[in-house]
């Protein structure tokens, strides 16, 4: 089946059926000697419809910037029925905002929509602010269709999200990768552009079928809202599925640095003075370690800097950074309680810290999109008698936009209810050192207690091991997401609570020095 549209408006809306068998959709541009050339290829669920079915069963629409393609003609081609192809739309932006609110979302932790989103990629800070690109599936709420989808902050707590700005193609899917500025005007591009190193996993798509894994470069003339690919990779391929590039720039040694998974636990690191041709000077393994590299120079509560190399579990290995070499020093450590943080990438461009994100892997409970990211955090390291560890802490945004309630401390058996109202809260705990016993409290219709003692936390029916007698707690709540900072964010706990809307119950009021509870407006959008 095929449709043919005159393009007159910027953007194509696909419609998209959730949980319906996926179906290869393919869009051609078609010039006047009726030459075609693909430009998209999708996959795309599609519902199985009546040959005199008169209308699409939609969930929503997924969106495509069309606006390089205004006045050409476009070739739908796909395997559907008619009253799918009938079904696509080229329209204004605005003419599907309202799909935006469909359902609701977490407030201060950015979640698309509608679609599928993994790994952040491309998180970069310019001109005041801070964009997150993701790995992204606008198409269906399960993982397919690689690309990179875009949002922006001024405030690290409340997001918009933008056009998606890279789409599959010849060379493969859009898998992870990482952003700097052109600081050193290289590449034949002004010191304005913003550079964007990516991953095209070949052979990931029928399009690339029989390619392997290359390291390519985009670039933004426009602040990032639209990306440019460049057509050679900047690394060929080392390994099959070599990927997720991390690229710095080492003033010591005067090069760029990129980091990169290679296969099984290897990483590698590449040295550049141009960043298009790229030396190999470390290769090495750790051990349970794979994919997402980040290295990291951190300073200690001392002021002394350390090095460590980060991977996709939030599993971290502390160590030395000479410009060439890493080198283990210590054993692996684990950033997170559990397995729902994932795949964090730190900011280029801000000066004064170290900022972080993760994705949270989250089942589909039902609504349009699936997963979303961490609350950003700031990263410190610390000494112990166990050597560094890095600290976590909620960026100094969360407190600055934070208002207190009037709950009531000393009530013990109140509960705390913010209703219809979105927000999110934040609780802020310090316990009496001389209190014997577990906490409780009752977040969104989840049981979550803590046993100082032998250092286990429970939600619901699942436990933790963390560390002993923590006294102070930070607790984020927002939707059905949890996140909690144990001590000052030597120890950070993501995890799911049963219900979306926020109510708080903290019955052992005794056990509390300090027992402050915050919320946060906005929205997300």
């Amino acid at each position: 089946m095929e449709r043919k549209l005159e393009i007159t408006k910027p953007y194509i809306f696909l419609p998209i059926c959730v949980g319906k068998t996926e179906t290869k959709v393919t869009i051609f541009l078609e010039d006047e000697e009726a030459y075609r050339k693909k430009i998209h290829e999708f996959m795309v669920p599609v519902a199985d419809m009546d040959a005199d079915a008169q209308q699409y069963p939609c969930d929503y629409y997924a969106e495509i910037p069309i606006e390089a393609y205004l006045g050409e003609q476009l070739v739908f081609s796909a395997d559907a029925p008619q009253v799918f192809m009938d079904a696509i739309q080229n329209a204004e932006r605005a003419d599907f905002d309202g799909q935006k609110n469909q359902c609701p979302r977490p407030l201060i932790h950015f979640a698309a929509n509608t679609g599928w989103t993994n790994d952040p990629n491309g998180m970069i800070y310019a001109d005041g602010t801070y964009h997150l690109y993701f790995q992204y599936n606008p198409f269906n709420t399960v993982w397919e269709n690689m690309s990179w989808g875009h949002a922006t902050s001024t405030d690290l707590l409340h997001w918009q999200q933008q056009d998606t700005v890279l789409f599959p193609d010849e060379s493969g899917t859009m898998f992870s990768g990482c952003a700097i500025s052109n600081e050193h005007s290289l590449l034949g591009l002004p010191t304005d552009a913003l550079l964007f190193f990516y991953t095209a996993a070949g052979g990931s798509n029928a399009w690339s079928k029989g390619l392997a894994f290359t390291q390519k470069i985009a670039y933004s003339l426009d602040g990032g809202k639209t990306l440019v690919k460049m057509e050679t990779p900047c690394l060929p391929t080392i390994e099959k599925e070599n990927r997720d590039p991390k690229v710095y720039w080492h003033e010591e040694t005067r090069a760029y640095i990129m980091v990169l998974f290679l296969e099984g636990n290897d990483f590698a690191i590449f040295r550049s003075q141009d960043l298009q041709q790229w030396e190999q000077s470390d290769r090495f393994t750790l051990d349970d370690a794979w994919e997402c590299p980040d290295l990291l120079r951190l300073t200690s509560d001392t002021g002394e800097m350390c090095w460590f190399f980060w991977t996709a579990d939030g599993f971290y290995y502390p160590g030395e950074f000479d410009g060439f070499h890493f080198k283990v020093q210590g054993k692996q450590r684990k950033a997170y309680v559990n397995k729902i943080p994932y795949a964090a990438q730190t900011y280029f461009g801000v000066a004064d810290r170290t900022i972080s994100i993760p994705w949270l892997r989250l089942d589909n409970d039902g609504r349009l999109f699936t997963g979303a990211y961490g609350l950003p955090v700031e990263l410190t390291c610390k000494n112990t008698e166990n050597g560094y560890i890095i600290v976590q802490k909620p960026v100094r945004e969360l407190m600055q936009q934070a208002k207190q309630t009037a709950y009531d401390s000393v009530s013990g058996e109140k509960m705390l209810s913010f209703g219809k109202d979105k927000k999110a809260a934040v609780l802020k705990m310090r316990a009496k050192e001389d209190y014997q016993g577990s906490f409780t409290w009752e977040l969104n219709g989840s049981a979550v207690t803590y046993n100082p003692e032998n250092g286990t936390f429970c939600v619901d029916a699942e436990q933790y091991q963390i560390g002993c007698r923590y006294q102070e707690f930070l607790f984020v709540v927002d939707d059905r997401i949890l996140e909690v900072f144990f001590d000052g964010g030597v120890q950070l706990g993501t995890f799911v609570l049963k219900d979306t809307a926020v109510q708080i119950k903290i019955p052992n009021e005794a056990a509390f020095a300090e027992n402050l509870v915050y919320y946060i407006e906005g929205s997300n959008t």
